[in-house]
């Protein structure tokens, strides 16, 4: 199975894993977003993903509040999507893939 993780590094050095939830590319922003949650809070984030030359990438602060309100459509969308598939991440143990196999405890059968 796919990581679906992400590590952020706080200004203070804390560092914080989070759950990505899905990855999205804006033709209107022309940019890369990835939707994630910090594990064990309840509120979602979002930030452009910038790739550079040599495969790797960085995250950068969503800009507009354009950007955000497309952002805030997708996740709306993907959580009524999830509904009746599997839990739909709503057990707190799953990421939300919405598979059939997924068993509450974050293990999903994809």
């Amino acid at each position: 199975m796919e990581d679906r993780t992400l590590v952020l590094t706080m200004g203070d050095g804390k560092e914080v894993t989070c759950d990505i939830l899905f990855t999205y590319h804006s033709d209107q922003f022309n940019k890369d977003y990835v939707i994630f949650q910090p594990r064990g809070e309840e509120q979602l984030s979002a930030a452009s993903y910038v790739e550079d030359g040599d495969g790797k990438g960085s995250l950068q602060a969503v800009e507009s509040e354009e950007e955000w309100d497309m952002l805030e459509e997708l996740v709306n969308d993907y959580y009524g999507d999830q509904q009746g598939s599997g839990c739909g991440g709503n057990c707190g143990g799953c990421s939300g893939c919405g598979t059939e196999e997924c068993d509450c405890d974050g293990n999903c059968g994809e």
